[in-house]
């Protein structure tokens, strides 16, 4: 089973070393992925020819059984009416068989163990594919948040920082005049929109002007 030694060294190595190792390790984890994948696929056809060889040898052994039984029951039946001749040949059949079945048997145990192999070969194989595609996403979600940060620093970096406060200082000095302004012109608008307001300003006005009035005379 040496095409499916890649996989097995795959299958066995240290995950997390492997990781350490690499210079770019979403690239070679894509890498990984595609290899295995078409491992995988290459296994998957290996294990269904194994299981096709599998039934073909279970039916010839059938086959061969069933003869090696009709030949025994033919041997005694030419035996009991002293026929060594039909005996004969209905042995030496036998024994052909019995050697043909034998060597049925051992490849028939050599299929089956192939099978087991590529069996475990497959779910190795599946399991680190499932860990590297974890492992692919864990890390693109890193990289991602890394390449957000260092473009965030490079902003950062060519950013004159006491340039961009005194400027924010000057915008917010700006603002409040604004702001001040809007209340100032609010407050005269109510002034002169109520009428409660307008009647005592002219209250006031007329206290003003008695008491000017009421100065003067003193003066004099």
């Amino acid at each position: 089973m040496g095409i499916f030694k890649r996989v097995k060294d795959i299958a066995l190595a240290d995950i997390n070393e492997m990781l350490d190792k690499m210079e770019n390790p979403i690239y070679m984890i894509k890498q990984y992925l595609r290899e295995l994948e078409e491992q995988i696929a290459t296994a998957k056809d290996a294990l269904a020819n194994q299981l096709i060889a599998e039934r073909k040898f279970e039916a010839l052994i059938s086959e061969l059984e069933q003869v090696i039984g009709n030949r025994v029951r033919q041997t005694n039946l030419a035996l009991d009416r002293d026929d060594e001749t039909i005996a004969q040949l209905a042995i030496e059949e036998k024994l052909i068989c019995e050697k043909r079945l034998h060597v049925y048997l051992e490849q028939y145990q050599t299929v089956k163990q192939h099978i087991a192999m590529l069996q475990e070969t497959l779910h190795t194989s599946k399991s680190l594919y499932d860990e590297l595609q974890s492992q692919k996403w864990f890390l693109m979600s890193r990289a991602n948040s890394a390449r957000a940060m260092q473009d965030l620093n490079r902003v950062v970096a060519s950013v004159d920082t006491d340039t961009v406060r005194k400027g924010f200082s000057r915008m917010e000095e700006q603002v409040w005049q604004m702001e001040a302004r809007a209340a100032a012109d609010a407050q005269v608008d109510r002034f002169f929109h109520n009428p409660t307001l307008a009647g005592t300003n002219t209250l006031i006005k007329n206290e003003v002007l008695q008491e000017l009035e009421r100065l003067k005379a003193e003066r004099k």
